[in-house]
């Protein structure tokens, strides 16, 4: 073993890199347990020689540094982390794992405050990004992220496009900081991550780092595009009383508006600790969100203060860290996957082996310098974990049982430096840590753009996805989207799906459909059509806002209001005040920006439609050799998209937000949700107080139950339908 002196500072460089990549970057490189693992060693050997404890250790600072890119603000009471309890016993730490070091912390606390009766409340362990909301008479000011417990990132305008969170409070007192978590539902991260996956890119580790990514971007219009919420379970900073204990707490937030854990527990004793402890592990999985644990705090405000506080954790709380659940299995193989874009994702071949409620046999390995430093290679016995319960991933590799010639995998060797579906030569990225094929005709990336504008969102081109898809590249029937058009029935019919000795022909009746399907795709709107055509930055949200205000493919291509958004852009940064007061009253005057609703705003504090980042990739697509050709492959055609009219009002939708959920007899939901934005309403995924309308179909489900609770008006398909 190495001097103490020199572990500790190893572990601390290893551990302060690991908070860069978590907090800052919001990419992890090591699992939760890793980390912890390190974290506990640190302050082990520091406890055993207290001598060399550093100020600056990272056992004596809440989180990481602030990141660049945005202002940073003080806080006015710190955000401090908690302390962790294992669950899994070692005798060896008996006062950090497991029911010995529950006891040991409740012995703790009673001896801080001899003859008090103790009450504890047991809450979930949202696995999102620790957020400061502050109030000033009621207006919400300014949200920020936890940063180093003292200083935190102001992303105020990001905050204020998650609907859950309250821009107004009517009852709040003079000054309020209320303190809670911003996190991604399961069903929202695995949304996102289709839609990367999809466009090519990596997609996030967790739920917890797709939050935090999201919330890191620069352009609000991109973050209100994430389906981010947000829980209140505490306060910071209050002018007046506060409430006697955490459950009246949460009890008062909820009555001023914020979300609050449906699911706590009152215990009184370290039993009754441990059962609820034991029944959120049972019931954590129907919560819709990632938890990787339950909080234990005091319950009683007044006796926090008397038990006080360790340099980055309250001494009166803890969490506790459920198991995560792993499984060992061998790693046959690892492929490599091409995106449309030409990334290239290794994969993991395994060994089928059931995990959480499912047979895993593939997990992704990010790409390459991940492989390298979990040292994979091909034969290991791996431990997986399903990453936020979600995604399969491998953890690490089981040393002692690797086979003797397992041989360092090596990216570009093990793919002779060729792409592997079309042989051209590959590439290392400059800055990220992927390989990508150079070939824009790469076969793989053909198929990944035509599935991409063929699926629901984009084109509904019907039969169009998989195998169809890989099959019409592979046959020279189609080479770009656009070439769908230039299908006819009878090679589309003998388009074999099987191989030269088995063939499987797609037959005359798939073909008739697709082709129908095909041609219904020319009278679709413009947002559709925005959507397919897969330009960078531009999702179905931002297609619908361009086309809203844009009449055709040729005024987006040279939209005078996205040059006016990076004009703003510009002249802010520049600090111009005029010329972006000038900009921002036009974007205004178009409809294009809404006035800010923040004291004493100005025309240059206009919130844009679309912001900045999309508005650059819209303009540079459309101006790149691929966009122009594209616009001229559209004229041939005589396809011409045309924008969403501008309702001006009277239609009951216009200007309402409409949530659709179940299943609907006459049409699909996206039929149906393309209907109510054409007469100037707008569709959210999400059920709050801002919703005006929820249609409910068969097999409606939370949404309905929702909306039933917050009070908003339930429309059957025949209301909705003579609604519209």
């Amino acid at each position: 073993m190495p001097a103490p002196k020199s572990r500790i500072a190893h572990l601390r460089h290893e551990i302060e890199d690991h908070d860069r990549r978590y907090y800052v970057e919001a990419r992890p490189s090591v699992s939760d347990a890793e980390y912890d693992a390190l974290f506990r060693e640190l302050r082990e050997l520091e406890a055993a020689h207290p001598d060399l404890v550093a100020p600056d250790s990272p056992t004596q600072r809440v989180g990481g540094k602030p990141s660049t890119g945005f202002k940073q603000v003080r806080h006015a009471a710190p955000m401090l982390s908690l302390d962790n309890i294992f669950a899994k016993e070692d005798p060896k730490k008996p006062t950090t794992t497991g029911i010995s070091g529950l006891r040991h912390f409740a012995h703790s606390v009673h001896e801080s405050v001899p003859g008090e009766p103790l009450e504890w409340l047991v809450e979930p362990k949202v696995d999102g990004v620790a957020m400061s909301l502050r109030y000033e008479r009621g207006a919400f000011t300014t949200g920020a992220t936890r940063g180093d417990g003292e200083t935190g990132d102001d992303i105020t305008a990001n905050l204020k496009t998650i609907r859950a969170i309250p821009l107004h409070l009517p009852k709040a007192p003079a000054i309020l900081e209320v303190r809670g978590e911003v996190f991604m539902t399961a069903e929202g991260f695995r949304r996102v991550c289709d839609e990367l996956v999809a466009a090519g890119d990596e997609p996030f580790a967790n739920a917890r780092n797709s939050a935090a990514g999201s919330l890191k971007q620069l352009d609000p219009a991109a973050v209100a595009k994430r389906p981010l919420h947000f829980i209140a379970y505490g306060l910071g900073e209050i002018d007046g009383d506060t409430p006697a204990t955490q459950s009246d707490t949460l009890e008062w937030l909820k009555s001023l508006g914020f979300p609050t854990h449906r699911w706590t527990k009152l215990c009184h004793s370290t039993d009754e600790l441990m059962a609820a402890i034991e029944e959120l592990d049972r019931v954590r999985d129907s919560f819709g969100f990632e938890t990787d644990g339950a909080v234990i705090k005091l319950n009683n405000v007044a006796l926090r203060e008397r038990v006080g506080y360790h340099s980055r954790a309250p001494k009166w709380a803890k969490a506790w860290k459920y198991v995560a659940e792993q499984a060992e299995t061998k790693l046959r193989d690892i492929t490599v996957q091409v995106g449309r874009t030409g990334v290239l994702t290794p994969v993991a071949e395994l060994e089928p082996v059931f995990l959480r409620g499912s047979t895993i046999s593939r997990a992704t390995l990010h790409n390459e310098d991940e492989i390298m430093r979990k040292d994979i290679r091909v034969g290991d016995t791996v431990i997986i974990e399903k990453a936020g319960e979600v995604i399969p991933a491998v953890v690490r590799v089981v040393i002692e049982k690797r086979p003797p010639h397992a041989e360092p995998f090596d990216f570009a060797a093990h793919l002779g430096g060729k792409c592997p579906a079309c042989g051209h030569a590959i590439r290392r990225h400059p800055e990220f840590a992927v390989w990508v094929c150079e070939n824009p005709a790469c076969p793989a990336q053909k198929t990944r753009r035509l599935e991409y504008f063929a699926k629901r969102g984009a084109l509904d081109l019907e039969g169009l996805g998989g195998i169809v898809a890989d099959k019409l590249v592979e046959r020279g029937l189609v080479s770009e989207p656009l070439d769908v058009f230039d299908l006819t029935l009878d090679p589309l019919a003998a388009l074999n799906l099987g191989t030269d000795d088995e063939p499987r022909v797609f037959g005359e009746k798939n073909a008739r459909k697709l082709l129908e399907a095909v041609e219904r795709a020319r009278t679709l709107p413009l947002a559709r059509w925005l959507h397919a055509l897969a330009i960078p930055e531009i999702g179905e949200e931002t297609a619908h806002d361009l086309a809203a205000h844009h009449d055709d493919l040729d005024s987006v291509a040279s939209s005078e209001l996205l040059r006016d958004v990076l004009a703003l852009d510009r002249a802010r940064e520049a600090k111009e005040k005029d010329e972006a007061d000038a900009i921002g009253q036009r974007l205004i005057d178009a409809g294009f920006a809404k006035s800010s609703i923040k004291a004493k705003a100005t025309p240059r504090d206009a919130v844009v439609v679309v912001g900045p980042v999309a508005a650059c990739a819209a303009l540079d697509w459309f101006a790149s050799k691929p966009g122009r050709d594209v616009l001229q492959r559209f004229h041939q055609l005589g396809i011409e998209p045309k924008g969403r009219p501008r309702v001006k009002g009277g239609h009951p939708f216009a200007g309402k937000t409409l949530v659709l959920t179940g299943t609907l007899e006459r049409m699909s939901r996206g039929e149906a949700q393309e209907l109510v934005r054409a007469v100037g309403g707008n569709v959210s995924s999400g059920v709050s107080k801002k919703t005006d309308f929820v249609v409910a179909g068969p097999g409606a489900g939370s949404k309905l139950a929702d909306a039933q609770k917050l009070g908003v008006r339930v429309l059957n398909e025949v209301e909705f339908f003579e609604m519209l």
